[in-house]
């Protein structure tokens, strides 16, 4: 390619020109103008020295460009927003002001764009990128987002630019320019293209997604998972056939609208632990009534009969859909009568199947890679990439629940680093199940991955693997099926005292009773999910080489995985769960506004130390109970014991208070209380005339007038002034991560956060749960942790 084409190349990735050079002879000079300042602020993405000869060329006329005659301007904005927005400027630059920095306005958002259309191209190279595909990665969107921002650079008012100034810093930093613009509730057009500007460039880095379905109504309908579905309680294996009214379950459109569901994602809630739904159950035989029972009597017993035997029995060890040592052997003497070269690719399918827990397809899809560099950017939590050079280990990508929050503003920079991908070791036996396969493929491996299986082979080696499992249940009873290989992992990982949350995150899997609210509030170390994996494969194995004589003098002990580099992040899982260091100094923060306002004498000083008090009562109740942020949190002073040290918390429950829940309360929490008690009786006592009886609840901020104001989450938001004003259920975030990194049950745990489905309660009439042991070890910890983040019981103002 010679100099000329190059230049003319690099003029249509900067200009996107329309077909002909729509009037290209007219905005050469700006073109010229923008392509300087591109240089100037441009990232890796771009060649800068090949910009500047672009410039250069162009305004030397070394490079001629001609436009195609009898071209008009109509709908240039809509298919090539930055052509229009160049075209536009040149006609108004006699009478448009501040034209110099909409250029440079202009430069930033080519250079945002180009990093969006190659995250596009990325996209259509690799089929992995599924859900990006649907939501950010869609050219309608792309040109959609484009034309908006276009338009901010040709229609803001001068006087708004301002906001967006210096614009010769990075793009990256606009748009934290622009993020932290705080507009009002009334938005004004001006208002609105910051808006539009930033959301631009946040898509544009990769900042955030677009929610599913943005600028494209039908795909809502498309996918809309909230129509009435029919299904079977227990595991969905679609090899093994049932009748749809066969103990199976209806399941109704939840009633919840668009407007509250973004409420709860804006709050970092679970919208699926907050979605209330109708459930009907569907038997295959009928009722039958006991002695003295109307109909409706014994449908009520029958479903609560029938939800209590279904949630327990989905993770009891040893049921039907779980495989044990003799489905092993008989799948092991199945194999040995394959032909060599067969038995080698189905040995090599079943291991892959066991150690990853993945689907089949997800397996027929491997890929082999020799760096974890090569890895593409973003990966699914269902895609699978083999590192060849031993140590071996495993890639994925790492589960995340649907409606997790958006990070936006400062606040993310505390919380804890999360990464998108799981590194796990293969265990020496399974990889010499393996090994030949991916040997023979690594040889081909250069710079991208390579399939571990060819596309053409693919069916043929399904059907092999069906057949294989048909002819051993057929012969020696096992109860073998792909699904249950692909689940035995999950299975094994929530044996015993097993956390179902690291399961789900290690597994890329859910229990078949639905979405694990905990998934929402958990990140983990790495480390931490390692262990789990080698204990549970470690048990796979003396299911696998049980009676075999190799297996005495073969390892089994899976190597940990050491392909971590030290400057990435080690956690994976919620990143809403807050450093240790961010929660000592939102505690500092707190007892630092209490202590300031008690200096003053005033009624404004006094009001003000009085809500910094009540603040931080509530944020120290909230650290040490998980409370969620909810109006009112204590809406009655009958609701704790003092003297017993316990509390009843009913944040989020149903009309049957399945939800509600008992904790134990520190000693440091119950001295909180005894203060927080006697200040606001003195309170009360002062302030009768103003108060008029119409403080009821334990907790009330004062307005500057002496009038009581409810304790809702937006006034205590403001009142707690946090740093970088992060979520307010953090808290639970936190919470749930330490208590679990103290070594404490999932039960435990489970049991403190309220974290439970239907039929799992542990406060329910014949539960084991024992309430002494929950406190016993409960409390401690709690009161550690309170102590290491620097929580005192602070006394109140000396009225």
């Amino acid at each position: 390619m010679d100099s000329n084409a190059q230049l003319t190349a690099l003029v249509d990735e900067v200009l996107q020109p329309r077909d002909g050079y729509f009037a290209i002879e007219m905005i050469q000079p700006l073109l010229v103008t923008t392509i300087e300042k591109l240089a100037a602020i441009c990232d890796d993405a771009w060649d800068s020295s090949a910009l500047a000869q672009l410039a250069d060329a162009l305004m030397k006329g070394e490079l001629v460009l001609t436009s195609l005659p009898s071209q008009r301007e109509k709908g240039i904005h809509g298919t090539h927003p930055i052509h229009g927005a160049l075209y536009k400027l040149t006609k108004m630059q006699d009478d448009i002001e501040g034209l110099n920095d909409r250029l440079h306005l202009l430069a930033h958002i080519i250079n945002a764009a180009l990093h969006w259309r190659n995250d596009m191209q990325a996209a259509n190279a690799d089929l992995d990128f599924t859900e990006q595909r649907n939501k950010r990665l869609k050219q309608t969107t792309y040109l959609k987002n484009l034309e908006a921002a276009c338009k901010v650079a040709r229609r803001i008012e001068t006087g708004w630019l301002v906001y967006l100034t210096p614009f010769d810093q990075p793009t990256d930093e606009l748009h934290k320019q622009c993020n932290r613009y705080k507009a009002y509730d009334d938005k004004n057009q001006q208002e609105k293209y910051i808006t539009e500007l930033e959301r631009f460039l946040a898509y544009a880095l990769n900042r955030r997604q677009p929610r599913q379905g943005y600028q494209d109504p039908s795909s809502d309908e498309a996918n809309n998972t909230t129509q009435v579905q029919r299904k079977r309680r227990f595991d969905d294996d679609p090899e093994e056939s049932w009748s749809e009214t066969a103990n199976s379950a209806i399941t109704l459109p939840p009633d919840i609208d668009e407007k509250t569901k973004n409420t709860l994602r804006a709050s970092g809630l679970s919208t699926m632990e907050e979605r209330p739904a109708t459930e009907l159950t569907q038997n295959d035989a009928p009722i039958k009534a006991a002695k003295g029972d109307s109909s409706l009597q014994a449908v009520f017993r029958a479903r609560s009969q029938q939800i209590f035997q279904d949630k327990a029995a989905q993770l009891l060890p040893g049921r039907w859909e779980q495989l044990n040592t003799f489905d092993f052997q008989q799948l092991k003497s199945q194999l040995e009568q394959k032909k060599p070269a067969l038995r080698q690719r189905l040995e090599c399918v079943i291991g892959l199947l066991l150690i990853t827990g993945r689907s089949l397809d997800s397996v027929l899809d491997t890929q082999i890679i020799k760096r974890l560099e090569r890895i593409p950017q973003v990966i699914t939590d269902q895609a699978i990439y083999i590192l060849s050079n031993e140590p071996a280990c495993w890639v994925s990508g790492v589960y995340r629940p649907e409606n997790s929050r958006q990070l936006t503003g400062d606040w993310p920079a505390h919380m804890r680093t999360t990464q998108d991908r799981l590194a796990l070791p293969i265990p020496l036996i399974y990889w010499r199940l393996i090994k030949q396969n991916v040997l023979e493929v690594a040889i081909r491996v250069n710079k991208r991955s390579v399939p571990l299986f060819p596309k053409d082979y693919r069916e043929d080696l399904r059907e092999e693997m069906k057949a294989l499992l048909s002819e051993a249940n057929r012969n020696t009873g096992s109860r073998l099926t792909v699904h249950r290989l692909g689940a035995h992992l999950f299975n094994t990982l929530n044996q015993g005292d097993a956390d179902l949350t690291a399961a789900c995150l290690i597994t890329a899997r859910i229990p078949s009773f639905g979405q694990q609210a905990s998934l929402y509030y958990y990140a983990p170390h790495m480390k931490r999910l390692e262990q789990h994996y080698i204990h549970a494969m470690e048990t796979i194995t003396r299911q696998w080489t049980s009676n075999s004589p190799s297996s005495v003098a073969e390892p089994s002990r899976a190597e940990p995985c050491t392909t971590t580099s030290s400057d990435t992040a080690h956690h994976v899982g919620s990143n809403l769960v807050p450093t240790t260091t961010y929660v000592n100094g939102l505690v500092a923060s707190m007892r630092q506004q209490i202590k300031a306002a008690k200096k003053g004498a005033t009624w404004t000083a006094l009001s003000s130390m009085h809500n910094a008090y009540v603040a931080y009562t509530v944020a120290m109740l909230m650290f040490s109970t998980g409370y969620r942020s909810v109006r009112d949190p204590l809406p009655s002073w009958d609701n704790i014991s003092l003297s017993r040290r316990i509390i009843v918390i009913a944040d989020k429950t149903d009309d049957q208070q399945s939800h509600a829940r008992f904790l134990p309360l520190t000693s440091l929490m119950v001295e909180q209380l005894q203060h927080y008690q006697r200040h606001r009786e003195g309170i009360i006592e002062r302030l009768s005339f103003y108060l008029q009886n119409r403080w009821d609840t334990p907790f009330m901020f004062l307005d500057h007038y002496g009038n009581p104001k409810e304790v809702t989450p937006t006034r205590l938001h403001d009142q707690l002034q946090w740093i970088d004003s992060p979520p307010l259920n953090i808290n639970r975030h936190f919470l749930h991560t330490r208590l679990k990194e103290s070594d404490l049950s999932s039960e435990v745990v489970d049991a403190f956060m309220g974290h439970w489905d239907p039929g799992q309660e542990p406060w329910a009439s014949y539960s084991t749960f024992c309430p002494r042991e929950y406190q016993a070890l409960i409390a401690s910890v709690i009161q550690r942790l309170m102590v290491q983040q620097g929580w005192k019981a602070l006394k109140g103002a000396l009225l």
